[in-house]
């Protein structure tokens, strides 16, 4: 009986200080751009993908090709790093994370669900290690899975928005940094009370620094292309358009284009501009803790959006590019409308 104590009371110390953490991370995101329920999702992706590297970290082992301890000094740190950064990515990829914080606080909980599952395989060794030191090493571990995936979110996003692509060479530098520090805590260099301590003290920093860039991006990004969007529409709208650079530009365009599809585009360009400059909006209002009601009209705006897109096609998108100034973080908040007008239709 004071075995399955022992246990029990290992997991509690080696779990729930992360969660805390976790949750903690997700309460200080001023602008609420990831919910609950996300958070609890990328928890249980990170203990799904805990299963399968269990399962293959076992039949390496038991196939003798490669040492137990090489594998687990080399090995498995990569199986596993590519194993919990491969959701982050389809979030990147999908446009369901705009900022280093979104990023952050997904890749963590991946991290955590990881390690959750992870640091089941060591409640046996809790009465040969001692309770103390057995916690300590569930902690350090926890934390280290949590915080190798938030960085591997948090460099890519930056990467991503300085490119202003999404190709999948962009996600090699943040696994690599993963990998490393990965390894490096499995070396048998120092003891796990002394790895565990070490990331106790960097990540809690290393999150405090990165919450402060990405508030500061967020606001300067918002209050900047805002304005820009503002001021475009204002042109379109107030008669002036035709003499302003954005009017030339088009205008140089009608050797290439035909009539109709310039009109389209004209159309395109403005919808863009209006549902950008909404969703930015919504963001500052949330931020200030204002309610944002949900707009009936959305929908079909978002539909004659996406027939425009197909009206002009590609060569229409790219020849607008320059005027709206299009990056990931703008796709984003066109997901971010999307996912909105979605749940106010379903009533959630």
């Amino acid at each position: 009986m004071m075995s399955i104590r022992l246990m029990l009371a290992h997991a509690a110390l080696g779990l729930l200080p992360v969660l805390v953490f976790l949750f903690g991370l997700e309460l200080i995101d001023t602008y609420k751009l990831l919910t609950l329920r996300r958070v609890l999702r990328s928890v249980a992706i990170g203990a799904l993908v805990a299963v399968l590297c269990y399962v293959l970290n076992t039949a390496v082992n038991a196939s003798g090709v490669v040492s137990a301890s090489l594998w687990a000094r080399s090995g498995a740190p990569l199986v596993e790093e590519c194993g919990k950064a491969l959701y982050v990515v389809w979030l990147l990829r999908k446009n369901r994370v705009g900022f280093m914080v979104d990023a952050a606080i997904s890749g963590f909980a991946v991290g955590a669900g990881f390690a959750m599952l992870e640091n089941l395989t060591y409640l046996p060794d809790v009465s040969t290690a001692g309770l103390l030191t057995s916690a300590i090493r569930g902690l350090g571990t926890a934390m280290m899975h949590g915080g190798t995936t938030a960085i591997f979110g948090i460099v890519s996003v930056n990467l991503s928005e300085i490119r202003a692509s999404r190709s999948w060479l962009l996600f090699l530098p943040g696994t690599a940094i993963a990998v490393l520090i990965h390894e490096l805590y499995n070396q048998p260099l120092w003891r796990p009370v002394t790895a565990a301590v070490i990331v106790l003290v960097m990540l809690p920093v290393l999150m405090s620094v990165i919450f402060w860039r990405s508030e500061k991006a967020l606001e300067k990004w918002l209050g900047a292309k805002l304005d820009k969007d503002i001021d475009l529409l204002q042109s379109l709208t107030g008669g002036g358009f035709s003499s302003s650079r954005a009017g030339r530009y088009l205008t140089s365009l009608e050797g290439t284009f035909a009539p109709d599809i310039l009109g389209d585009m004209l159309s395109y360009l403005q919808l863009s501009l209006e549902l950008s400059a909404r969703a930015k909006g919504d963001l500052l209002r949330r931020e200030m803790g204002f309610p944002v009601a949900p707009d009936p009209e959305l929908a079909g705006h978002l539909k004659e959006l996406h027939y425009l897109e197909s009206q002009i096609g590609r060569a229409g998108q790219h020849a607008l590019a320059p005027l709206l100034g299009r990056s990931r973080r703008d796709i984003w908040e066109m997901e971010q409308l999307a996912a909105k007008q979605e749940t106010a239709a379903s009533g959630g």
